[in-house]
């Protein structure tokens, strides 16, 4: 019989920055960070149907949730707090309890921060099962307020897609490694 062993959940904080913002994350930490970054008209915006409005004023309309924007929703302290967040909180051995094979899972969970900077509609993009989507898809759930993305000023809802990648081992292996160290 093989064990399996979940060694190690890795969170990448995706943003989408527009022209000319910086990285200022000086965080070394060992966990890869993820960037993104998209060339964004602010003259031209698309909606979650990809119905297109180019008059430069985000729909006033409360429904409307935008997958881009001018400055995108941010975890209050930053990316790395964030990041820190979903590791104190997610259940890395959650697949290796529901009997996942070896190998390297990314489950993707999207979600929406609404304007008062809460988190709604949070719903897993990817389903690899072993429970890892319902685990990522939990700690979003519960985390704390955001702060809301902004449009022309204006504090809109929109889009946020947060991968997580999960990592199962065998036992095997592990002990092979640090027998080679």
């Amino acid at each position: 019989m093989n064990h399996f062993l979940s060694i190690a959940v890795f969170v990448a904080c995706t943003t989408t920055k527009a022209l000319g913002q910086a990285n200022t994350d000086t965080n070394k930490s060992s966990i890869p960070m993820m960037f993104t970054y998209s060339l964004i008209d602010s003259n031209t915006l698309t909606d979650v149907n990809g119905k297109t409005d180019t008059s430069g004023t985000p729909d006033n309309s409360a429904e409307k949730v935008f997958e881009r924007v001018e400055i995108e929703a941010s975890f209050p302290g930053g990316d790395a707090i964030w990041r820190r967040y979903l590791e104190r909180n997610l259940d890395g051995s959650t697949p290796t309890k529901n009997g996942a094979p070896e190998g390297t899972y990314t489950v993707v969970v999207q979600f929406i921060v609404d304007k008062e900077g809460n988190i709604s509609d949070v719903k897993a993009l990817t389903n690899h099962g072993y429970g890892m989507e319902a685990e990522v898809v939990r700690v979003i759930k519960k985390g704390p307020k955001w702060s809301p993305a902004i449009q022309d000023g204006r504090l809109v809802k929109a889009y946020r897609k947060q991968p997580v990648t999960f990592m199962v081992i065998s036992e095997k292996k592990t002990k092979k490694n640090k027998k080679q160290d």
